[in-house]
């Protein structure tokens, strides 16, 4: 395992001994291409988005419920059971690839591969990506739902690919996992979104909604405040890190994995 405790605008290299692997598949050229930047200002907006995802998943279709709540949206009520559903059915595909492929991650294989603390994804592996599938699959399902909302999708692909690409720059994928990742992602959402007339049928009957009507012209999502939820999530996740504050600055929330397990973590560093 290689791990490292240090701030985010330091990475080193990790050095191994000669393992064949063939350096000049587009797979690692591109893989390199992301790996290989240096900036600080990358580095901490990777940073930020690479830590937030697990609360952003939460956040974002809990905070979709709580809006629709509070405005009485029934449309947006809906849209926030699948997107749970569309992370949901993500999860468990991206999970069981990667127990089937075994694919050993970058900095596992690769020689001089720069990266952070990897204490995360020690032992887990790298096939298919999960934040990648994660972040596609909030962002297809909010696109599906609203199609016409061009800001809601800007904003949520965008936040999307900054954390896809993160991910090579990180060290931890290679360019086909975060793809796989995009695809799975963005397929779980699509075959919520096919199967939504029972599933709503189904919240209805649960919550006694017969009488209500999934129409998307009632949708009325305040895209400003949610994305602004996305984003402050990011920021509160970001500053428990880097707070004065000794318990906030040793708390964090993250997703973590394993060869058996994966795991929603609150942390608190001594």
């Amino acid at each position: 395992m290689i791990t490292a405790e240090c701030y985010p605008q330091y990475r080193f290299k990790t050095v191994r001994d000669p393992y064949k692997y063939n350096e000049k598949s587009l797979d690692v050229k591109i893989f390199r291409s992301f790996n290989d930047i240096n900036s600080r200002f990358v580095n901490s907006m990777v940073y930020i988005t690479n830590e937030s995802i697990a609360p952003v998943s939460i956040a974002a279709p809990v905070g979709l419920y709580v809006f629709s709540q509070i405005d009485d949206n029934y449309y947006d009520q809906s849209s926030a059971v699948l997107l749970a559903l569309s992370e949901i059915t993500s999860g468990i595909t991206t999970y069981g690839i990667k127990l089937a492929v075994k694919r050993n991650r970058p900095f596992r294989t690769l020689n001089n591969v720069y990266l952070t603390d990897t204490s995360r994804v020690a032992g887990s592996y790298s096939f298919p990506s999960g934040h990648t599938s994660s972040s596609f699959a909030i962002a297809t399902s909010l696109t599906l739902r609203y199609p016409d909302n061009a800001w809601l999708i800007a904003g949520s692909y965008t936040y999307a690919a900054i954390v896809s690409l993160g991910r090579m720059y990180w060290g931890v994928h290679y360019p086909s996992d975060v793809l796989a990742g995009m695809l799975i992602g963005a397929g779980s959402a699509a075959l919520i979104y096919s199967l939504r007339v029972p599933i709503i049928n189904a919240k209805n009957k649960l919550f006694n909604q017969d009488q209500r009507q999934d129409n998307i012209k009632s949708g009325n999502i305040n895209t400003s405040a949610f994305l602004i939820t996305l984003a402050a999530t990011d920021f509160i996740n970001y500053y428990f890190t880097k707070s004065k504050n000794k318990i906030l600055r040793q708390s964090k929330i993250n997703l973590s994995s394993s060869k058996k397990n994966q795991n929603l973590n609150y942390t608190f560093s001594f």
